[in-house]
């Protein structure tokens, strides 16, 4: 059978494109040398599970007595005494499929220790059968155990720790999505841990990176290897851009183009093909961005979230670093040149789009004038007809948002209003980062471009002049990226006081040789 990009699941070498998995994370090797414990993490569909079957069946190959267990049936179970007997059971399991019954552990039904003690009993009398060969675990999907079986999960791996080799796992690998610290915090209803015991045998804390330009490359190239079309080092390129190397969509993007609209294996796939399956993807509500999206929901998630698409700077807010972390380990932000920003250029499309459908979705059919003779997009009539609709349909609309999002909600309803229009027939392209204080927008639509700079006065700390300026500043300066002469700066203000008619306005600037619509809403 041919390979193929994978999507789904772990990644083999028989069926899928793949690189090395332990390239990734070098450390792993010393780690385990060193007879450490230790905690992989990193965002869902970037490899994790992938490099730790690899690397355990490296290890076995080489003599050693190495398994990759998921943890997963512990999901939405806090239960300590219906949740223990689960683990010993996957590590049971996984033992019975990997390795030969003279290095199994124990089944659980042999284990009599009580509830609390049982996984230390299971480890220690399997470490104690095998010895002097160290035992490697790598437990994977730690992060859905919950409350007070989290707590007991690490004092039972603790309890042992200083008995390794000889009686106790000589090496364990904690794999997931979040930081021990966040599982700890969770476990404890929201109490930092101390730095004591049970919970200081983690040695280190390793986040799995995503693929460098080069290993994108280096995938692609093993599909042209094995039927002889070409990946272009333009597509390469225009891949990692949109991807940022996120393993998941570096693969989707691939095999889209190879599998699901499969392109004739004599055509090249240039950056034009990857932009064609890139707007496949953002379209398509993968279950991994559906994932994303959910998250957006949360109220920790949606209060670093917002200040991220409005630009807004962090220090304005009660925030801590724990929930900037928490996003950060789930794939939604990374930490940039100019601050926290959304993970993947890609994600700016998906979640937009997801936290704007409840409004796209209460539009009708447009009614209003927004097209030229000629086809394309009159977009000064659009925005003219935007403001007396929003005068009309704003407040019920933010009404019925989610109360997470109540400061975005009217950057997410312009968006809205034009994707409304802009559907099949072009894309609308967002840029924010945290500290600017704006959104921009690109509108693209049948050839033309039309830039848009959304910003906000807030009801207690802004005033509308200083806002203008910044805004105008900020736009024309968005003009001369994008190598266009006429732009629109959004101002929405959010002084309760204000009634529509003073809210409502529109100005003409000329500033640098750029003309510049500015509306007030």
């Amino acid at each position: 059978m041919n390979r193929f990009f994978n999507t789904a699941g772990p990644c083999n070498s028989e069926d899928h494109y793949m690189l090395s998995p332990v390239a990734r994370l070098p450390e792993l090797r010393r780690l385990i040398q060193e007879k450490q414990y230790f905690v992989i993490h990193a965002a869902r569909q970037t490899g994790k599970t992938t490099m730790v079957r690899a690397l355990a069946e490296e290890l076995r190959a080489e003599g050693g007595v190495a398994l990759h267990v998921s943890l997963e049936s512990s999901r939405h179970t806090p239960a300590l005494a219906e949740v223990e007997p689960r683990w010993l059971r996957a590590i049971f399991l996984a033992a019975r499929l990997h390795l030969p019954e003279a290095l199994r552990p124990d089944a659980p039904e042999a284990i009599v220790a009580e509830t609390g003690n049982r996984l230390f009993e299971q480890l220690q009398t399997w470490a104690m059968r095998v010895h002097p060969r160290p035992i490697v675990l790598f437990l994977d999907e730690v992060d859905t155990i919950e409350g007070p079986a989290m707590v007991s999960f690490l004092a039972q791996l603790r309890a042992g720790f200083n008995d390794r080799p000889r009686g106790f796992p000589a090496s364990i690998a904690l794999v997931g999505m979040r930081d021990l610290r966040d599982y700890l915090t969770e476990a404890k209803g929201g109490i930092p841990p101390n730095p004591g015991s049970p919970f200081n045998i983690n040695s280190d804390s390793l986040a799995l990176r995503n693929f460098t330009q080069e290993e994108v490359g280096e995938l692609y190239a093993q599909h042209t290897a094995a039927t002889g079309q070409v990946f272009t080092s333009e597509a390469v390129e225009r891949a990692y851009y949109w991807t940022r190397g996120q393993p998941f969509l570096v693969n989707a993007l691939a095999y889209h183009l190879t599998r699901r609209a499969p392109l004739p294996l004599d055509q090249r796939v240039g950056a034009e093909e990857i932009e064609g399956a890139r707007r496949h993807l953002a379209r398509s509500r993968t279950t991994h961005l559906s994932n994303l999206e959910q998250r957006l929901h949360e109220p920790r998630v949606a209060k670093i979230m917002q200040p991220v698409l409005l630009g807004d700077s962090f220090f304005e807010g009660n925030l801590n670093r724990e929930d900037i972390d928490y996003c950060v380990d789930l794939g939604l932000l990374r930490r940039g040149e100019m601050g926290l920003e959304l993970a993947t250029p890609l994600y700016r499309e998906v979640l937009t789009r997801a936290l704007a459908a409840n409004y796209h979705d209460s539009l009708p059919a447009p009614w209003w004038r927004w097209q030229t003779a000629s086809g394309g997009l009159d977009f000064p009539a659009l925005m003219a007809e935007f403001f007396p609709w929003w005068r009309e349909h704003g407040d019920l609309l933010r009404e019925r948002g989610d109360a997470n999002w109540t400061e975005a909600a009217a950057h997410l309803i312009l968006m809205a209003f034009m994707q409304r229009v802009v559907n099949g027939g072009g894309e609308i392209t967002r840029e924010f980062a945290t500290g600017r204080g704006a959104t921009d927008l690109l509108v693209t639509y049948k050839g033309e471009r039309f830039a848009v700079e959304l910003k906000r006065v807030r009801s207690a700390r802004d005033k509308l002049e200083t806002v203008r300026k910044k805004g105008e500043e900020q736009l024309v300066r968005y003009l001369d990226t994008m190598g266009l002469n006429e732009g629109w700066l959004v101002i929405f203000d959010q002084h309760e006081e204000l009634t529509w008619e003073q809210r409502l306005w529109t100005a003409e600037e000329e500033r640098e040789g750029k003309r510049l619509h500015i509306l007030g809403g």
